[in-house]
């Protein structure tokens, strides 16, 4: 059976190619993009996996399933299109000092207050998290529970990194920061 999709005039394939043109961005960026020393965490593996395992869901809803919601078809494309501008945004502008990947033990050495930072703390944290969002929004019912589950652990991690600055020589700098930035939401208000 395959998907019923209008908007795409009933084709996957688009959905999945531009998941797969995401996902794969994604998993550049652990060893193209961010700073490791020595091997990749083992929580930062575990987290590769389950992503996997996550898209390879989302692959087979799109493919095997019967889904015919063009509405928010159509609003997961939006987030797909925001997901990947968002991360190729953040990746330009960390490219000269690469940020490290996460779960390492180094303690943070820059505070990037330019380009999506300017917004947001964690522009690569909210872009995964846009990105699994958008693809419940596409592939449906099945595909909330990993986009949950990652959100969430994007969150936790985001948190933890926080706390990571606070500890730091850079407390001072990232608190000044903080006060006018939101940590995955735009903080349009300004500081309170």
């Amino acid at each position: 059976m395959t998907t019923n999709l209008a908007i795409v005039g009933g084709d996957p394939w688009l959905l999945v190619s531009l998941a797969l043109v995401i996902f794969g961005s994604f998993s550049w960026a652990l060893r193209g993009h961010f700073e490791t020393r020595g091997s990749i965490p083992n929580r930062m593996r575990l987290l590769s996996i389950f992503s996997l395992l996550s898209c390879l869901n989302y692959i087979g809803l799109l493919v095997w399933c019967n889904y015919d919601k063009p509405l928010w078809i159509t609003v997961g494309l939006a987030g797909f299109a925001l997901s990947l501008v968002l991360f190729w945004w953040t990746v330009i502008t960390t490219r000269r000092h690469r940020l490290k990947l996460a779960y390492t033990d180094a303690d943070p050495d820059i505070v990037y207050t330019t380009g999506p930072y300017a917004q947001v703390r964690h522009p690569f944290y909210l872009s995964y998290i846009i990105f699994w969002i958008s693809s419940a929004l596409v592939a449906g019912r099945w595909q909330w529970m990993p986009a949950v589950i990652l959100t969430s652990w994007y969150i936790c991690i985001a948190r933890a990194e926080e706390k990571r600055f606070r500890s730091s020589v850079l407390s001072t700098d990232y608190d000044s920061y903080r006060a006018q930035t939101g940590m995955l939401i735009p903080r349009f208000s300004g500081p309170k």
